[in-house]
């Protein structure tokens, strides 16, 4: 029995291969580093995480010019004579008027994998690679159809690509543009029985997200929209259905013949509002742990219209049986050590995080920059109901200093506890307004602190005093986010004062 989802919290996007037992998944990250990371699992039961893509300063990604829910997004993962390729997108503060396609290559799935070759003439997001029976490269990837710079008009694209040079040769076709929804996106191309299938995603990443496919006898085309699209969604249904927003697939076959697939939902809560940013969903939900990675069976009807998804109910379910080997592995649990540090914590927009040091096992040394951003260090929120504890030593914090103790969306929207050297704040920002609900006056200088995670409460205890925030103001909906929610430290120091962190447990 497998429960969806099989990677909880904010991972989004998934992209998946198999050789032979063995299935490697990876995900967006945006504007966080390490990027890309990277999970292994046979059974889908235990799925472990076992590295990131780009986690190294010579790898050349540079997330210094990235908004909230820019930098790596969409990336894809494909194997080809014994090398791995990952493909994906830099979103930087000036696009749609520029993007930046990638590709980077590693003959282990751990790495190390190489530095970004970017693309010359790619155009749009969401790039990823074919490699047809003749050993032919393709590269695909999204663009804004020409003179229609608004309103999520886009196509998909091809052009052939050289995987020694990283360019493409050749003209550019433009392949579909999906079946009326928009941001038609994520394009990934497979071959059965002679008959190519483009599977996207389209409708926007809100409610009514959707997978739909188009197929063609010619790699170029002309595709033809399969009788079955959507192939999956969710926007039929209610929204107290567990599971919203589901697309952005990828599919598998397996060593049987036997096909299985990744792809994105989300699990809100909280109830449902009916404000802003609405233009592409009928109502809106919280969905704090962001998009998350979901499996589903696959099949492929005689009649060549492409893949049968989730077949049985045809909507993605909470769990499933699949005829496959148990494969016990247990993953990174969050904790203050090397490995955990390595693999589940992440900053932001810099490749090297010199204000993190581990003293020793559960002991870390927090170095406050000038910027709340450059200070980042967090790990992602992955249940409805988690427990985190640990202690701060704060007798370092000068005048003007503070350290913040957060639950985290961007820079712009957080909630938690603000220390200084006199005063203890309960306070939430939002989109960038500041509001305080408490302040205690304090004295000491090392404090046990708590924040419990209840659905939409979230309790914040430092020692006798506690607050409990209404979690639905850090929810990506409200704040046109692509993330998720996590839990971290930050602050500002204009002397680089030193925070010590330790005893940390997430339970």
């Amino acid at each position: 029995m497998i429960k969806n989802p099989i990677i909880s919290g904010f991972y989004p996007d998934p992209s998946m291969i198999r050789i032979e037992d063995d299935f490697y998944i990876i995900n967006s990250s945006f504007e966080y580093y390490p990027a890309i990371p990277i999970w292994h699992t046979r059974d889908f039961k235990h799925v472990k995480q076992i590295g990131h893509a780009i986690d190294r300063f010579e790898q050349g990604l540079d997330l210094s010019k990235v908004n909230p829910s820019g930098g790596i997004q969409a990336a894809t993962l494909r194997y080809h004579q014994g090398m791995f390729y990952i493909t994906s997108t830099l979103i930087s503060k000036d696009y749609p008027t520029h993007s930046d396609h990638f590709i980077i290559y590693a003959k282990n799935i751990e790495g190390p994998w190489s530095k970004l070759h970017f693309i010359d003439g790619a155009e749009g997001i969401d790039s990823s690679l074919f490699f047809d029976e003749d050993g032919t490269c393709y590269f695909l990837a999204n663009r804004m159809i020409k003179n229609q710079h608004d309103g999520g008009k886009t196509e998909l694209w091809i052009s052939k690509f050289n995987i020694e040079t990283f360019q493409l040769e050749g003209d550019i076709h433009a392949l579909w543009q999906g079946t009326g929804g928009v941001f038609p996106e994520g394009p990934h191309l497979y071959k059965k029985e002679g008959r190519y299938y483009l599977v996207i995603a389209e409708g926007g990443t809100l409610h009514h997200h959707a997978i739909t496919v188009g197929y063609s006898d010619q790699i170029f085309g002309p595709y033809v929209s399969s009788k079955r699209n959507p192939l999956l969604t969710h926007r039929h249904l209610h929204r107290t259905y567990p599971i919203q927003n589901v697309g952005h697939a990828d599919l598998v076959e397996l060593k049987d013949g036997s096909w299985i697939g990744v792809c994105l939902g989300s699990r809100p809560q909280g109830g449902f509002y009916d404000g802003f940013n609405l233009q592409y969903s009928f109502g809106g939900y919280y969905r704090n742990l962001g998009r998350e990675t979901f499996v589903f069976p696959v099949s492929w009807p005689t009649d060549q219209e492409g893949p049968l998804l989730c077949g049985d109910t045809g909507k993605l379910e909470e769990s499933y049986t699949l005829d496959l080997s148990e494969y016990k592995q247990t993953d990174t649990p969050i904790q203050l050590s090397e490995t955990s540090l390595k693999m589940k914590w992440v900053h932001l927009h810099h490749a090297e995080r010199n204000h993190i040091q581990l003293q020793k096992q559960d002991h870390l040394t927090l170095t406050l920059q000038d910027t709340l951003a450059s200070s980042f260090i967090g790990f992602r929120q992955t249940s409805w109901k988690q427990n985190i504890s640990f202690d701060v030593v704060s007798s370092t914090i000068e005048d003007l200093d503070q350290l913040n103790i957060i639950a985290w969306l961007n820079t712009y929207t957080y909630i938690g506890i603000e220390l200084t050297k006199e005063f203890i704040y309960f306070k939430e920002v939002y989109q960038g307004k500041p509001k305080i609900y408490h302040r205690v006056i304090h004295s000491r200088h090392e404090y046990h602190i708590e924040i419990l995670l209840d659905s939409q409460d979230y309790t914040f205890k430092i020692d006798d005093h506690q607050f409990t925030f209404d979690g639905r103001v850090i929810s990506p909906d409200l704040n046109d986010s692509h993330t998720g929610v996590l839990i971290g430290c930050t602050g500002i120091s204009k002397k680089n004062t030193e925070i010590e962190i330790k005893h940390l447990k997430v339970l």
